[in-house]
């Protein structure tokens, strides 16, 4: 096989990342924009050590689930990796990834999966969209990138962002054509939605732009965009300036959260309310327990368990989150609670170290997952029960063999889909000590 080279290939299945796998004369190829099951046409683009990249020239014999993708610039744009593919099947295919990685990263011969939570809105989803910008022409270009380059795809709508964004999307555009307004060196915008209360803030990245003409685009954003209350604008330089504030408040299950433009938020305000549950749920207080709260950012699971605990301890390095945390904690009443901004890392294992133990401990880690270190830590602590949520499937289930080896079992695995059109999945999984 050579670069370049015309292949037909049938797919056997869809991996971590979303591409297609098929085998070719014993060797693997890597094929986007496919279906499990389908007979397809493709064009070697690379051959490296062990495996062949692929780009798809023809569907010889499409899948049942194969659809057309309702997005002009799907299969272009990196963000949704799976708009052809009907969306049962996402989440049958989520579901065998998340098996398969259980099973041979993992160690676990019949993982104990629950039956998934699927989305009740496969589009109009997402709350927080990055998008990038090149406006050195007349009018701007605004969009995203392709999958693993820097080329703009430009839109005009995102199907899976939330209307309110959408709509922030047609109102900046003028703004930015404009001579008495537009940012030349604009690069990237951050937009973020607070559901629950139609608060929107914006964060813009800029190689650096005069005073005056960013006081003239915020002034006139923040009369023309909807419901838009914070503006912060950074530059290559570092500078920082926020007009109006710096935080939105959002509604989560009917609680206020301020949520600052440093911390995190989840994208799926729908689905964030199936996680939370589903914490809760896997929890059990009774209002004896003493709860460890790994990652904990604004509180978004703790301020949930802490009104059912004794106490609750949560830890995380990002300090406006940690500030926010605080802040959500007084406004909702909730004083049993401490929060520490401090790396997740060293806390963990200086309270392994200590001889303080806790009833529960509760992980939400990014994308890397928790770690070595954290899970020595934690296998020394041994809580009597853990709940981890995790949004990498291959990254829980590393995690899960080191714990396991240390005395953990893996007690249920509830799946919840918080991105559809993408192969992504978040899982919330329950572990007992022995």
């Amino acid at each position: 096989m050579e670069g370049q080279s015309i292949i037909d290939a049938t797919i056997d299945k869809l991996v971590d990342g979303g591409m297609g796998l098929a085998r070719i004369e014993g060797q693997v190829v890597f094929i986007p924009g496919v279906c499990p099951g389908e007979r397809v046409r493709a064009r070697v683009t690379a051959v490296k050590s062990g495996y062949a990249e692929a780009t798809l020239e023809a569907v010889m014999a499409p899948s049942a689930d194969r659809i057309e993708p309702p997005c002009p610039v799907a299969g272009r744009c990196g963000g949704c990796q799976w708009q052809h593919l009907a969306y049962p099947a996402q989440l049958r295919t989520k579901i065998d990834i998340l098996r398969e990685d259980l099973q041979r990263i993992g160690k676990l011969t019949d993982p104990p999966l629950l039956p998934p939570i699927g989305a009740p809105s496969p589009y109009e989803y997402r709350t927080r969209i990055q998008l990038k910008f090149d406006c050195s022409h007349r009018e701007p270009f605004i969009g995203f990138y392709e999958a693993q380059s820097r080329r703009l795809v430009p839109i005009d709508r995102c199907l899976v962002a939330a209307p309110p964004l959408n709509h922030a999307i047609a109102a900046l555009r003028p703004l930015l054509a404009d001579p008495a307004t537009r940012l030349p060196s604009l690069e990237e915008a951050h937009l973020h939605l607070a559901p629950g209360t139609g608060e929107l803030q914006c964060r813009y990245v800029t190689k650096g732009e005069p005073k005056k003409r960013v006081e003239s685009f915020l002034a006139a954003a923040e009369k023309r965009v909807e419901g838009l209350v914070s503006q912060v604008y950074y530059d290559r330089s570092g500078h920082r300036r926020v007009w109006g504030r710096d935080w939105v408040v959002d509604r989560i299950k009917d609680r206020p959260f301020r949520i600052s433009d440093r911390s995190f938020a989840q994208v799926n305000p729908e689905q964030n309310e199936a996680l939370i549950d589903t914490v809760t749920a896997f929890a059990s207080l009774t209002g004896r327990e003493s709860v460890l709260e790994l990652y904990c950012g604004i509180g978004n699971f703790g301020l949930f368990l802490a009104p059912d605990a004794k106490s609750l301890y949560g830890i995380d390095e990002n300090k406006s989150a940690i500030s926010d945390a605080r802040e959500n904690a007084s406004t909702q009443g909730i004083a049993n609670v401490r929060f520490t901004a401090r790396p997740v890392e060293e806390t963990v294992e200086e309270l392994a170290q200590g001889a303080q133990r806790w009833n529960l401990i509760v992980a939400d880690p990014p994308r890397e997952g928790l770690g070595r270190r954290v899970t020595d830590a934690l296998v020394t602590l041994k809580p009597t029960r853990m709940i981890y949520i995790s949004c990498v499937p291959a990254t829980l289930a590393r995690d899960l063999t080191h714990l396991s080896a240390g005395g953990y079992r893996v007690a249920r695995i509830q799946p919840v889909d918080l991105f559809p059109q993408t192969p992504y999945l978040e899982t919330v999984t329950e572990l007992i000590v022995s």
